[in-house]
């Protein structure tokens, strides 16, 4: 099929959306109105996208409808502009866990759902971190040059064909590797802040950074594992431990839930034998 017109509308101005819509535009895309659920998102997105706002039920014909709302949302929204959409224009969703059957109420449309595997609390933030970001792709067949090209060209990324059944573990997968990497920086920063260490997210940031450097270069995750457990150092396991307990107590369970993903990683690659996970599993579940 010829390439879809370089028209977009948003239809739920999320901050994804908006901000796939700010690189869209860098690259030449024409975004020529914003939608929302609510008035202020999608006047915040219109001042931003320099377009102007209206509601769902009015947004003009274009080549391409992106839809920014929770994976909720999004069956509801495409059902509610079904009636206005081409037979050949794209619409396309963002959420990672849903595929192309959450667009099923809008059949006239070519549907597509492509995700970016990042992080973005907000506009501005995902403006700077999409380019580069690796992007699911499940769309109609005769969307996948498309897809890609878009991926590849103004959003700078590197696109990744997704079956439309294996979406939520490609979701679950991010969402634990992001959502895990914060959590894991919340709980090592409470562990310095009750030692009164000034700014611990300061003394962590770079060792977080680092790891996620290692595992780029060596491999991945389980690879570049490192530490106490896969040395089999019990004495230094349990003396975080003790600490822990008279320290923050608080934080223990935080501990002992990484640990175990530490043993459970490093036997998957083949890092420690049988006897150091047994010694590792059997501390950890004494130690609670």
């Amino acid at each position: 099929m010829k390439a879809p017109e370089r028209t977009l509308v948003i239809a739920g101005a999320g901050r994804v959306a908006t901000a796939v819509a700010v690189l869209l535009q860098r690259g030449g895309f024409e975004v020529v109105a914003v939608a929302s659920r609510t008035e202020d998102t999608a006047r915040r997105a219109s001042e931003r996208l320099g377009a102007p706002y209206t509601s769902l039920d009015e947004l003009p014909a274009s080549g391409i409808v992106l839809i920014g709302a929770p994976d909720s949302g999004i069956p509801e929204i495409a059902a509610r502009i079904a009636r206005g959409l081409r037979p050949d224009s794209v619409l396309w969703h963002l959420s990672g866990a849903l595929g192309t059957s959450a667009l099923a109420a809008a059949p006239r449309a070519l549907p597509a759902a492509l995700h970016p595997v990042q992080a973005c609390p907000d506009v501005d933030a995902a403006v700077a971190n999409l380019p580069g970001s690796v992007w699911g792709v499940t769309c109609h067949d005769r969307l996948r040059r498309w897809a890609h090209e878009v991926v590849t060209g103004p959003l700078e990324g590197r696109a990744v064909d997704v079956a439309e059944g294996d979406r939520p573990l490609w979701h679950a997968a991010a969402v634990t590797t992001a959502n895990g990497i914060a959590a894991m920086l919340a709980a090592g920063e409470a562990m310095l802040a009750a030692i009164d260490i000034v700014d611990p997210s300061a003394v962590l940031a770079p060792l977080a950074q680092g790891a996620v450097r290692n595992a780029r270069a060596g491999g991945g995750g389980a690879a570049t594992l490192t530490g106490p457990v896969v040395r089999g150092e019990y004495d230094a396991i349990a003396r975080h431990l003790d600490h822990l307990r008279a320290d923050a107590p608080g934080l223990l369970a935080s501990y002992v839930g990484v640990a175990r993903m530490v043993v459970e990683g490093a036997r998957r690659a083949g890092r420690i034998d049988g006897a150091v996970e047994k010694t590792m599993t059997k501390l950890l579940d004494d130690a609670q």
